[in-house]
Order: structure tokens, then C-alpha cells, then sequence
């Protein structure tokens, strides 16, 4: 049965896993203070014309006019415009510039990706300003202009000095928060970064631009001046399409690419600089948000608390969903907050708009939309209850160009916690521009964003790639079945494992029971289950399989095994699918079998009386033969091995059970060997008026109480010389024994104790399996090992932290009911219960040599034969048994002895022959005489 546990024991093994990504660990975001949130869409409220959906405009808001302004960008034909759209937001309406007449109307040239700001020094300087940009022929542009909100008109702003080279994409503006200098009514304005198409240039190249000078329209002549200066601030990189705002004098950067190259959401990094330009440090926040393309950053200007004057804002932008995973983020309106102080994340999921339907909806992800924030609510009859930040424009992932309005409603309040409670106004979730915050909340994720396929071709942040050769990012992705089948395989798998390992025989016991039988079938079906649930996982990863290629100029078109995911998947499947089950089957197929033993009729006689079998047989091997010809068996009777004919009830008997032992001895060929081992040593009582023979054969062979002389016939007492000593010393025993003992109707028996100690019985062994099995076994557990492993760094980069905390609790328990189970033994043949067997086991207690009882007669160490009270035992100098040889030699001699039953032909012999053959036999033994009181005679050791 044991074997048969073993042989089905390869179920166990059958298990594969396919790991849901290779991922790097990243930072956990925090979880610090932040308003309560609402996206709005205010696109249905506005009235009049839309401007054109353009991406990367410049937007601008002027508080005294109401007014935002909406200027250049690119259209959806990839041709910049240099339109210009105000939207009053006291009205909604949309609509142009209409300067007056003698007011300049010259238009700045078209252009995107410019930087800009509101330029508010005094009643004759109030403008956006807008510097730089990319031209409607792709020229990189340096020209700075403004537009006065008052008079709505444009005019160009004189440089005074020289200043950086043209570009485009570059990080800055101005905080409006900050006053401007008092003494000469300037303001200060912050670039870094971009590129020109051939050259990029790094964030930490930094040019201030002070603006000064007059643009009113009551004056005769409008001049503004600008003069640039330059500033190394830290070690930045190099970025374009990011996201870039000013916070004070802190200039901050947020993903974008590090290369021109046909550049899209695929090169996107999770880079973010601070750059504080008035002390000239650098801050590099570590990267928790998915990598944002064309995104947009803006201040929280919440007057509620002081710590949101650090946050900026986060949102929109898009990025790659086949190399990151940001848990459904963007989707979802997320608005990552990154504190510029401490420069940690915070990744937060707003309240959406509620509509007329009563469902959330959010802003869906999109490029090169512009954010604006202030300090108050932009529109509705509210805005002492909020401050909101206004989103522009963009294009989304489909490419459609947008025109949408949205408003990022920050409340007047604190939430630190998931649906954490703010003090909101009652009622349901409300819609439109006077929403008051009733029944918003915010939730909290836990987790940055996890980057699934690393692209092959991108470079360091620190070296452009503006003009480089091919790049090609291709990116892998499978069906959520296959991530949700493979670890719950390996889950299923473990404790298919203990059960079978319970199943199999413990160290204490050979003989299965029921109860084994049931684990052993339950561990098969569940890992039957868990190789279903493997095999399925396998089968999703290649079915589903699909693959995204961007920016290509030398790709490959090969899907499969195009990541080091995929090869590592491949070998752990041939490892455990193949190589495995054929290492299994060929184990059990060239293993030895092990056929039951046949047992002689003769064996089993000489066993029935023994305790200690396997390493006495094993003694004596015979090795003769026969010398006499087969002769006619005819069985005889046995009378009892300790005294003659009249011991049966105090008669002589003609009638006994038969013995093929003679057969035995005429037998031809290979005898057996007998012998006579481990007699039960006990006492034994039996009545006093007769003797009680018990149904076991082996009480037939004990001696019992005597009985008188006179019951033995003379005949019999000259036939056997020992039973009529014996009776004689154990005649005189059993009087005395009579007399004193408690129950006077019993006697004790005679006991073999003196012959043979107190047998011990040898504790079953732990078993070492073969040097084959035991490097499967190794295999085995290594791959299960290693797989756990990988598993937890999967679950740690990919999942939720709770579901890492279950399956490392799960892994540790598996492995300590492992331990757990050996150390107890089970199973027995196991290489790590064999290790641990060995590592605590005790050495075996000394026996010590039984104390000899006293004696009449003095004992000496070299006495040949002790006396029969000594404890030692007549054998004391021998194994206590003697293997017979194999072919008995004296029973078989005319002198030998004989049957008293089967002797009958004796009855006709005269008392002469009778004397002669008693004397022959009398000269052929060895006796020794022990004289003892009451004359009893002592015969030992009979050849």
C-alpha cells in the first residue's frame, strides 16, 4: 500500500504558473490632507460660438473682466492658428477680441506650445503674456507679446537684451499669487527646457524674464520692455509634452519625453523636478503617477489651509496603458497631488458630475489640454464655498481634438481618508456650475502606478535623443484570465500538497488506513483542480495574447516570446509539464519491483513461536543435503516436549497430534533449518490436581506443576532420564509452592525467563528514498519555491498590498505545516522527515544486564553451566537460540532418541536389549550432576 502511495504520489507535482508582468517596486503615494473634490463639465452651459478644438493653446484669466482668454494652439489639421477666444464667465458666452479703433491690431504669428502668464503690475499694464511657441511652419519662435484683457488688443513686448535660443515646449510662466516689484511695477517670468526640433535644452537651463513699461489705451504711445537673464538651477533633464506650472518662485515639471522623435504617450517618463530658482535647489520627487503625455499642472490656490499653497494639481494627459497600469486612474478622473514641499504623492479619485441621469462622469483622458486655477469659484452664485481650476481643449485617445470645458471644483474643506467626511452640505450630488459640494467625497489610492514592459529603446533622462536613429516601443499584454488562473493555481496547489503528505504512511505505523485513503483522494482532486485552473492560465496567455507598436522604424512582427516574461514562462512550463511527469513515469518504471516472499509451510512452523523472526532465519542458511533416500512418511504423534506418556491426565496415551516435522527430516534435498527462539517468558499457574492444557499451541511446549512420581509408569521414567530428574527437583518446588502460595489450588509453572530476557521490539525507522526520487523531490519543491517567490514580487509591484499580505501569510503557513509535518513524521519516507529524524533524535538507552538473584552455590565467572535460578540464563555465553542443523544426525542414529508413543516395537524387546540401548544412549550424552538438597537431579545442556 505504501508502494502504491508513492506510485500515485505524482499527481502532487502537476502545476504552472505564468506571472501576471515583470514589474519594478515602486514607492507607495501618501495620503495627506487635500479639499474635497467635484469635476463638473460646464461644455452644455456655455452659449455662443466654440473656438476651434485645438491641443497646447495658451490660456489666461482676468479676474476684473471676467474673462479667459483662449489663444493659438493646434488644430485638428496639425496647422497651429493664431485665433483668439474670450469666454466671459459671469455670462457663459464665448466670443472674439473687438479692439477699439486706433488700438493696435496687428495678431501675434500662430503658433502652440508656448508659455504665458498674466502680466497684472498696475491699472496701465493688465495682460497675458505669451512667449515662444512652435510656428505654423514647425520654426521654433522668441518673440514675447501681450494682450491687454481691458482693451483687448495684442502688442508685441520689445527685448532689450539677447535672449535664450528659440523654442518650444519649454516649463514655466508666473504665480499671478505674486506681487510685482513696487519700486519699477515688474513682473518676473520663469523658462526652462524644450527644444527647437534639433536641439533640446535642459529644464536646469532656466532664463528669467522681467517685464515692465505701459500698455494702456489712453496713452499715446504703448511700450512694454523685457529683459532675460539666465540661471543653472540643479541638474534637470531634458523634457517636452509635459506638464509645468509656477509656484512662487518654484518652477516644476512634471513626466513628458526626453526625446523629439516622433515622440508620443510611449516615451513618457515619470520624471518631476522642482526647481526653487531663488536658491537655486533641485527637487526630485520620486515618480508615483502613471507617466503623463501632454499633461497639465496647476496650484491649489484653496485659501482653506495653508499647506495647499505646496500641492499642484495633476490631470489629464494620457499615457501608455500596455506599459503602465495605473489601477483605472486617469479613467476615473484621477487628480495626482504632489506636494512640492516634501515631494511626495497623493493619488486621489474625485467626485464626478452627476449629469441629469444621476451617473458620475469625468473628464476622459486627453492631450495637451490647458489648466488654469484661482482662488475662488470661476462661475456659479457661489464662489466663496470653492476655488476651481478650468480646463481647456485637448485631444483625446481616439485623436478626436476637443473643445469641452471642465471645472475642477476644490471645496472649502480637508479630507484625509477615503470617503472621509468634510462637513459637506446635505443632500444628493449635485451638477452644474452652482454645485455646492453636498454628498462629495474623495478616495485615496493606495498604489503608484506599476510599469508592466520596459521599452528597450528609451535613453537616460540626461541624454536627448532629438535627432536619434530608429526607436520602437512595443509592448505586450494578455486577458485578465490568464492574470487571475495562474496565481490562483499555485494557491490551490499548496495545500494539495499537505494533504498528500498527511495521506502518506507516518514513521510510527506501515499499515494506511481509511483515513489515509481519503486525504490521498482529496489531494489528488485538488490538485487535479489546481493543474485545470495551471493549464488554463497557459492556455488565456496565448490565446489572448496582443501586442501594441508605436513609433516603429525597425520592428520586429514576432508576439511570442518576445520578453524575458514570456522565455521564463516557457521553461518553467517545460520544466513542470514535461520534463517532470517523463522523470516520474521513468522512476516508476524502472524501479525494481518487489514481489511478496513465498513462505514455506516449514518457515511458518518455525516462526509461530518466535517474536523476532527476520534476523534469525537469516542466521543459518542450510547447505546440506540429504544423505538418505526419500522414504514413506507416516506422521507420528508429539507428546508434550517436557515429560513422558503419563503427563496426558495420568495415563499413557497411544493417541497425539500429528507432526510433519519427521517428514521433514527424510525429506530429499535443501532442509530447512529449525531453531527455537524467544519463548514468552512469563508465570504460569495451573491447578494443583491436574493439568489445564490452554488452546494455544505454545503452552504445550511449556513445563508445567509436576505430578507425583507414582503416576509415572517405571518404564517411562528409565525412558527419559531428564523428566524424571526434573520431576523429582520440580516435584519437591511444587509442594513447597503449594503450601505458601495464596491460592491453594494453583501452582506456579516453570518459566523460560531464566533462558531469555525481556524482548525489545525495534521503533520503526524513517526512510531515506533513492538518490533519484530524492533529486525529483528537490526539483520539485525548488520550482514551487521559486515560483512563491516570484509570485509575492509580482503581487507586490502589481497588486493591491492586501492581496500580497494574503498570499505571503498563505506561503508561510504552507511552509511551516510543511516543517511542521516532518518534524512529527509524516511521511516516513521523506527526505526532509529523514533530516530532521536525525537532527533530534536521542541515542538509544544502554540495556542493562539483568541482577542474578541469590544462589546457593557460589558463582564463578567462568562456570560452564549457572545454576537454573541465575537470571543469566544457561546461555549466557551464546545467542539466546541455536540454529538446528539440516539434517538431524542423532534422531536418526540407532542410539538416538526416540518417540515414546511411536516406540511401540519396544514392548517386544527382553530387558536386556532394553538396558543395552538405555546405557548407549546414557554413554552418547553429556550429563552434568548438580547435587542439591532433596537429592534432586539437574540434566543441562543435552547434545
Amino acid at each position: 500500500m505504501a508502494t502504491g502511495f508513492r506510485q500515485c504520489s505524482a499527481i502532487a507535482w502537476l502545476f504552472f504558473i505564468k506571472h501576471i508582468s515583470t514589474a519594478y517596486a515602486q514607492k507607495l503615494p501618501s495620503i495627506f490632507p487635500v479639499p474635497p473634490l467635484q469635476w463638473l463639465n460646464i461644455t452644455g452651459s456655455i452659449r455662443g460660438a466654440p473656438p476651434v478644438a485645438v491641443k497646447y493653446p495658451s490660456i489666461g484669466y482676468d479676474p476684473t473682466t471676467s474673462s479667459l482668454i483662449i489663444f493659438g494652439g493646434e488644430s485638428s489639421s496639425g496647422i497651429p492658428t493664431d485665433q483668439t477666444y474670450l469666454l466671459n464667465l459671469g455670462t457663459l458666452t464665448w466670443g472674439t477680441p473687438q479692439p477699439q479703433a486706433g488700438l493696435p491690431q496687428g495678431l501675434p504669428p500662430a503658433r502652440y506650445m508656448a508659455v504665458s502668464g498674466e502680466d497684472f503690475s498696475s491699472s496701465y499694464r493688465h495682460a497675458h503674456l505669451v512667449m515662444g511657441g512652435r510656428g505654423i511652419s514647425g520654426q521654433a519662435l522668441s518673440d514675447v507679446w501681450e494682450f491687454d484683457f481691458l482693451n483687448q488688443f495684442w502688442s508685441e513686448v520689445s527685448v532689450t537684451t539677447s535672449g535664450p535660443p528659440a523654442r518650444w515646449g519649454a516649463s514655466g510662466g508666473r504665480d499671478d499669487t505674486v506681487a510685482p516689484n513696487a519700486t519699477t511695477s515688474s513682473n518676473t517670468f520663469y523658462m526652462s527646457g524644450g527644444t527647437d526640433g534639433t536641439n533640446m535644452y535642459p529644464l536646469s537651463d532656466v532664463w528669467d524674464f522681467t517685464i515692465s513699461g505701459t500698455l494702456s489705451s489712453n496713452l499715446a504711445t504703448n511700450s512694454t520692455n523685457g529683459v532675460w537673464s539666465h540661471q543653472a538651477v540643479g541638474n534637470a533633464g531634458y523634457s517636452v509634452n509635459q506638464a509645468s506650472t509656477v509656484v512662487q518662485t518654484n518652477l516644476i515639471s512634471v513626466s513628458g519625453c526626453n526625446t523629439t522623435n516622433n515622440s508620443n504617450e510611449s516615451c513618457a517618463e515619470g520624471n518631476s523636478y522642482v526647481l526653487e530658482v531663488g536658491s537655486k535647489m533641485e527637487i526630485n520627487p520620486p515618480s508615483c503617477p502613471a507617466p503623463r503625455y501632454g499633461g497639465s499642472l496647476a496650484p491649489n490656490l484653496n485659501p482653506f489651509s495653508s499647506s495647499y499653497g505646496n500641492q499642484v494639481f495633476l490631470v489629464l494627459g494620457t499615457f501608455n496603458s500596455s506599459l503602465w497600469d495605473d489601477q483605472g486612474g486617469l479613467q476615473k478622473g484621477e487628480v495626482a497631488v504632489l506636494d512640492i514641499g516634501s515631494g511626495d504623492w497623493s493619488r486621489v479619485l474625485p467626485a464626478g458630475d452627476p449629469g441629469q441621469d444621476g451617473v458620475q462622469t469625468y473628464p476622459t483622458p486627453r492631450e495637451g489640454a490647458v489648466a488654469l486655477s484661482y482662488s475662488q469659484a470661476l462661475v456659479g452664485s457661489s464662489q466663496g464655498v470653492a476655488s476651481d481650476t478650468i480646463v481647456f481643449g485637448g485631444q483625446d485617445e481616439s485623436g478626436k481634438y476637443l473643445t469641452e470645458v471642465w471645472i475642477l471644483r476644490a471645496y472649502d474643506g480637508s479630507i484625509s481618508s477615503s470617503g472621509g467626511n468634510w462637513g459637506a452640505p446635505s443632500g444628493a450630488l449635485q451638477t452644474g456650475i452652482s454645485a455646492n459640494g453636498a454628498n462629495v467625497t474623495i478616495q485615496y489610492l493606495t498604489q503608484c502606478a506599476v510599469q508592466l514592459v520596459s521599452s528597450s529603446s528609451t535613453t537616460s533622462s540626461g541624454s536627448p535623443t532629438a535627432t536619434s536613429g530608429s526607436q520602437s516601443y512595443q509592448s505586450y499584454d494578455v486577458s485578465f484570465a490568464h492574470k487571475l488562473l495562474a496565481p490562483l493555481s499555485l494557491a490551490i496547489l499548496l495545500p494539495s500538497l499537505l494533504l498528500l503528505r498527511l495521506a502518506l504512511p507516518p514513521a510510527q505505523t506501515h499499515r494506511p488506513t481509511d483515513r489515509n485513503l481519503t486525504l490521498f483522494y482529496l489531494s489528488a482532486i485538488i490538485a487535479l483542480a489546481a493543474y485545470g485552473v495551471g493549464v488554463g492560465g497557459l492556455v488565456s496567455s496565448f490565446t489572448s495574447m496582443n501586442s501594441t507598436v508605436t513609433t516603429i522604424k525597425r520592428s520586429t512582427s514576432r508576439t511570442v516570446l518576445s520578453t524575458g516574461h514570456g522565455v521564463v514562462g516557457l521553461a518553467l512550463f517545460i520544466a513542470l509539464y514535461v520534463m517532470m511527469p517523463i522523470s516520474y513515469l521513468f522512476h516508476l518504471c524502472c524501479s525494481p519491483s518487489r514481489p511478496p516472499k513465498e513462505v514455506s509451510p516449514e518457515a511458518i512452523t518455525s516462526r509461530a513461536n518466535s517474536t523476532d523472526t527476520a534476523e534469525k532465519l537469516a542466521t543459518y542458511t542450510a547447505t546440506q543435503h540429504s544423505q538418505y533416500p526419500p522414504s514413506q512418511h507416516t506422521p507420528r504423534t508429539r507428546l508434550h516436549s517436557w515429560g513422558g506418556s503419563s503427563f496426558l491426565l495420568g495415563r499413557r496415551s497411544r493417541e497425539g497430534r500429528t507432526s510433519t516435522d519427521s517428514e521433514s527430516m527424510h525429506s530429499s534435498g535443501p532442509q530447512r533449518a529449525f531453531e527455537v527462539v524467544n519463548r514468552p517468558a512469563r508465570i504460569r499457574r495451573s491447578s494443583a490436581n491436574g493439568l489445564a492444557y490452554p488452546n494455544t499451541d505454545v503452552y504445550q511446549r511449556v513445563p508445567v506443576a509436576p505430578r507425583s512420581l507414582g503416576d509415572v509408569d517405571w518404564l517411562d521414567r528409565r525412558r527419559s532420564l531428564n523428566a524424571v530428574n526434573e520431576l523429582d527437583l520440580v516435584s519437591g518446588q511444587g509442594q513447597r509452592n503449594l503450601i505458601n502460595s495464596s491460592t491453594p489450588n494453583t501452582a506456579e509453572m516453570l518459566s523460560t525467563r531464566a533462558l531469555m530476557p525481556t524482548p525489545t521490539f525495534p521503533r520503526v525507522t524513517h526512510e531515506l528514498p533513492s538518490l533519484f526520487e530524492i533529486s525529483l523531490r528537490a526539483l520539485f519543491h525548488t520550482l514551487v519555491l521559486a515560483l512563491c517567490i516570484l509570485s509575492l514580487i509580482a503581487l507586490w509591484n502589481w497588486a493591491h498590498l492586501a492581496l500580497f499580505a494574503v498570499f505571503l501569510l498563505w506561503t508561510v503557513i504552507f511552509y511551516i505545516c510543511l516543517f511542521t509535518l516532518a518534524w512529527h513524521g509524516r511521511p516516513r519516507r521523506s527526505t526532509l522527515t529523514y533530516l530532521i529524524a536525525r537532527f533530534h533524535a536521542e541515542p538509544p538507552p544502554a540495556v542493562s544486564p539483568g541482577t542474578p538473584t541469590s544462589r546457593p552455590l557460589s558463582v564463578v565467572g567462568n562456570e560452564q553451566y549457572p545454576f537454573p535460578t541465575d537470571t543469566r540464563g544457561p546461555y549466557l555465553h551464546e545467542p539466546p537460540y541455536r540454529a538446528a542443523r539440516a539434517h538431524d544426525d542423532v534422531s536418526t542414529t540407532i542410539g538416538g532418541p526416540r518417540s515414546v508413543e511411536t516406540d511401540y516395537d519396544e514392548e517386544d524387546l527382553d530387558e536386556e536389549t532394553r538396558q543395552r540401548r538405555m546405557e548407549e544412549e546414557m554413554g552418547r550424552r553429556e550429563v552434568s550432576i548438580v547435587t542439591v538438597p532433596k537429592r534432586k537431579l539437574w540434566i543441562t545442556n543435552p547434545s
